[in-house]
């Protein structure tokens, strides 16, 4: 969806693209004026505008130059009631996209808005970022990476979901360095850590005499992020009352410090972020639907780490850089195996556990140049071995049909079943040597290390062994 503005003095011609674009799925708004089309221009982006050369207080063409110089640099298609060769020269000239008549088509002027978006979008993806410390180049990264410089070049609020430990911080920050807000600040608030008693003073600021314990005036949250960036995380850890704040906030744009009797008028660019369905929460009533739809202009999902295992070489080879530099030990890199390892794992915790797995990994083996799957603390091995167990396991075979001597009407609509025993033994050993082949390809030949790590006697892993027809190759055995 894109924003459009269409500045027109002609009532009928204006509602008519208005509704043709509305119908595309884009959100329009309406200017008769240049007076109005500067007012409307000044207060929200734009992606692109349809001006008309010919307005009560003025010629469209004098309004383009500033037009094109917005913040958001939307394109601008001039439209007019008469075809004037000069005038769609001096149009393109003064940065105008296109130049299209009234009497044009109906799917000439659809034609003429999707070719000014696509313009738009390649321009604005081939512009570099600043990544802000955000990692990996793969086609999940890169996607959520355009995203993000999509978004950051527009003032519209922004929501990134996506599960624990995923880099949602990092991306808001990205969103504000590579935004015209870059100066100013970017404040980030634990939404988590809010309560209703806390709110007004945390956010708001108070003045001296406010309450017991105010010795003197204090500015809030929203006074450090005027002009810039307020970061709202885990926004759905608010409690309803708490929404119902933030909702007036961002209708009315101003706040009142605790204490005070006046009105504050701020202005900030939104960013929040949910490891939550949003949408669930709102159908279950735990959130606003109006906070909702007011905090989603723009949203981005951030991929899990288990659907990017390209990325892990890279990702742990700058972590494990900047662990290294930052305990002064020398530095380190992740034998193949450990990689391997890496990508066979699910991380429920994403990149935030993959950190804290270096700094262990790093802490067990400070002076060793290669880090190897050895060199991980035993209850980490345990979540690697199951982790691969579970991601191996395959669907049960369709169950054998049980012979019956005659089936009634009943037994026809009832799916045939083996004995319970004996479908239960076959689901165990199944289970059994699925573990047991992972063990195997994990400890290496170490059986000492295959013993720890599975709680299993040497007698009785030796006779699991025999009975799936498994055993131990390679050098490094011990008994």
């Amino acid at each position: 969806m894109a924003r459009i503005l269409v500045i027109d003095d002609d009532a009928f011609f204006r509602e008519f693209l208005s509704r043709l674009l509305a119908a595309e799925g884009h959100a329009i708004t309406r200017a008769d004026t240049l007076d109005a089309a500067a007012r409307a221009a000044g207060e929200a982006d734009f992606d692109l505008i349809f001006l008309d050369v010919r307005l009560p207080d003025g010629s469209g063409l004098d309004l383009l130059p500033r037009l094109r110089a917005l913040p958001g640099e939307p394109e601008v298609v001039i439209i007019t009631g008469a075809g004037d060769p000069d005038g769609a020269e001096l149009a393109i000239l003064s940065g105008a996209w296109d130049y299209i008549e009234k009497t044009a088509s109906q799917e000439a002027l659809r034609l003429a808005c999707l070719r000014a978006l696509r313009f738009r979008e390649m321009k604005q993806d081939s512009q570099p970022v600043r990544r802000a410390g955000i990692i990996g180049g793969g086609p999940a990264m890169e996607r959520a990476l355009r995203q993000m410089g999509r978004a950051a070049r527009s003032q519209a609020n922004v929501l990134l979901l996506g599960e624990t430990g995923t880099g949602k911080e990092l991306f808001a920050r990205a969103i504000h360095e590579n935004s015209s807000r870059s100066e100013a600040e970017c404040v980030v608030v634990d939404c988590a850590g809010l309560t209703e008693s806390l709110l007004p003073s945390e956010l708001f600021g108070h003045r001296k005499g406010a309450f017991t314990g105010a010795s003197a005036d204090k500015p809030g949250l929203l006074a450090r992020a005027h002009g810039g960036t307020l970061f709202l995380d885990e926004v759905s850890e608010l409690s309803l009352e708490m929404q119902k704040g933030f909702l007036r906030l961002l209708e009315s744009r101003t706040y009142r410090p605790v204490g005070d009797n006046r009105e504050i008028a701020v202005d900030f660019r939104l960013v929040c972020a949910s490891n939550r369905d949003l949408a669930a929460m709102v159908a279950a009533g735990t959130f606003r639907e109006d906070l909702y739809y007011r905090i989603r202009s723009v949203t981005i999902l951030l991929p899990p780490l288990r659907d990017m295992p390209e990325e892990l070489a890279e990702l742990a080879e700058h972590h494990l850089t900047r662990i290294c530099r930052a305990g002064r030990l020398p530095l380190k890199t992740p034998a193949p195996e450990l990689l391997e390892l890496f990508r066979q794992y699910d991380w429920p915790g994403n990149i935030r556990e993959l950190v804290h797995m270096l700094e262990a990994l790093s802490a067990a083996a400070p002076l060793e140049p290669e880090l190897l799957p050895s060199h991980l603390p035993r209850d980490l091995r345990v979540r690697f071995v199951r982790s691969r167990v579970a991601r191996g396991q395959k669907e049960p075979p369709a169950p054998a049909a049980v012979a019956a001597p005659a089936p009634s009407p009943r037994a026809a609509t009832t799916p045939a079943l083996p004995d319970w025993n004996a479908y239960k033994r076959d689901a165990h050993d199944r289970v059994e040597r699925e573990y047991l082949a992972a063990l195997v390809a994990v400890v290496r030949g170490n059986v000492r290390v295959a013993m720890d790590l599975s709680g299993l006697s040497q007698s009785r892993l030796y006779g699991l062994l025999r009975k799936h027809g498994l055993g131990f190759s390679g050098e490094g055995h011990e008994s």
